[in-house]
């Protein structure tokens, strides 16, 4: 008996932890809660397809989860993103927004993968996305200019406003 009620006020504790730490995540401006529920997820692998929280994504998956979870869009197609919001030009990209660039196929021009700006500042532009790369699969974060990203770069779309962003 002792066993099963301290298992029990273990799992209240951690329960009011976990509740307490999204409370203030969401208690901050909607890209803070945005970038914070984005780096949740770091780590969580790569799989076509797929939308499951801490399980496995796609990129677009992941950005559906991220977005949605603040009602900012649903969308699950990376190319869906392409006509969503207002487009941006990379030297005015803000954390939150949405970037985009092609498929993986040599020469392609069409969307085939989106992540979420993280940081754009003197210290370069990051990205955070679920990768498929080898090199970096699964949610990662990404520093755009060190890698092969600008040859593939589509754009930047804004999805919603806030001040002080």
């Amino acid at each position: 008996m002792e066993k099963s009620v301290l298992s029990f006020f273990v799992f209240l504790l951690l329960l009011c932890s976990s509740q307490r730490a999204e409370s203030q995540i969401l208690q901050g401006s909607k890209t803070d809660s945005l970038i914070a529920i984005a780096k949740g997820q770091i780590g969580t692998p790569y799989k076509y397809g797929t939308c499951s929280p801490g399980v496995s994504f796609d990129c677009s998956g992941f950005t559906s989860y991220v977005y949605g979870s603040l009602g900012i869009t649903k969308c699950r197609s990376s190319v869906g993103y392409g006509s969503l919001g207002t487009a941006i030009p990379i030297e005015a990209a803000l954390p939150g927004d949405c970037i985009i660039f092609s498929g993986t196929a040599a020469g392609s021009k069409s969307i085939g993968h989106v992540g979420i700006v993280i940081e754009n500042n003197e210290n370069g532009l990051k990205f955070i996305h679920c990768s498929s790369s080898k090199n970096h699969w699964g949610v990662v974060i990404t520093d755009f200019y060190s890698t092969s990203y600008p040859k593939r770069f589509i754009g930047i779309r804004r999805l919603y406003e806030e001040e002080n962003r």
